[in-house]
C-alpha cells in the first residue's frame, strides 16, 4: 500500500494587505477600469481580474500610483491584442513623462524627424499602427536621443554624410 501525504499549505493569505482607512480610496481608484473610458473593452476583456491585482499591488505598495498606471496599462495593451484602442492618459492621470523640448501625445509618428532626417515624418510611410510616446515641440528636432533646436543641426556634404555642428571635416580636392 502505498501513502502519499501532503504537506501543509503555509503560503500567506491571497487578500491585499491593506489597512482598513486605505483600501476603500484603493479601491475606487482601481475601478477607474470599469469607467465609460474602458467600457469599449469590456466585451472582450473582463476588468475584473485586472482591478483585483491593482487593489492587491496597489495596498502591497502602499498606495503607490505607478502600480495603478501598470495594471491599467496592461489592461490596454491587452485591449489593443483585441482590436480595441483606448486613449486612456493625460496630464493628471498616469501621465507619461517627457524629456526637456518635447511632449506626450497619444500618437507619435514611428519616423519621428532627427537632425540628420529631418523630413522623416512626412516622408513616413503611413500606417494605421499608433503608439503613445514622446514628440519634440515645434521647431525641436532628435539628435541622439535629444530633443534639439533645428537651428542646432549639423549638415550634408555632397555625398550626403551627415556632420554635426560641432564637428569639422574637409574633402581633399583630386584634379581628375
Amino acid at each position: 500500500v502505498l501513502s502519499c501525504s501532503c504537506l501543509p499549505d503555509l503560503r500567506e493569505d491571497d487578500d491585499p494587505p491593506c489597512t482598513a482607512e486605505n483600501k476603500p480610496a484603493i479601491e475606487r481608484q482601481c475601478n477607474v477600469l470599469k469607467s465609460d473610458k474602458f467600457k469599449v473593452c469590456h466585451s472582450l476583456v473582463n476588468p475584473d481580474d485586472f482591478i483585483e491585482i491593482c487593489i492587491y499591488d496597489m495596498c502591497q505598495y502602499d498606495g503607490m500610483k505607478s502600480a495603478l498606471c501598470d495594471i491599467v496599462q496592461v489592461y490596454v495593451d491587452t485591449c489593443k491584442n483585441h482590436g480595441v484602442t483606448i486613449k486612456w492618459r493625460n496630464s493628471t492621470f498616469c501621465p507619461l513623462p517627457c524629456p526637456s523640448r518635447s511632449h506626450y501625445k497619444d500618437c507619435v509618428s514611428a519616423c519621428p524627424s532627427t537632425c540628420s532626417d529631418i523630413f522623416a515624418s512626412s516622408l513616413c510611410e503611413k500606417t494605421d499602427e499608433c503608439t503613445e510616446g514622446c514628440e519634440c515641440d515645434d521647431n525641436y528636432v532628435l539628435s541622439n536621443g535629444n530633443c534639439v533646436p533645428l537651428s542646432s543641426c549639423g549638415c550634408r556634404d555632397d555625398d550626403n554624410n551627415y556632420y554635426s555642428v560641432s564637428s569639422s571635416w574637409s574633402k581633399s580636392l583630386t584634379s581628375k
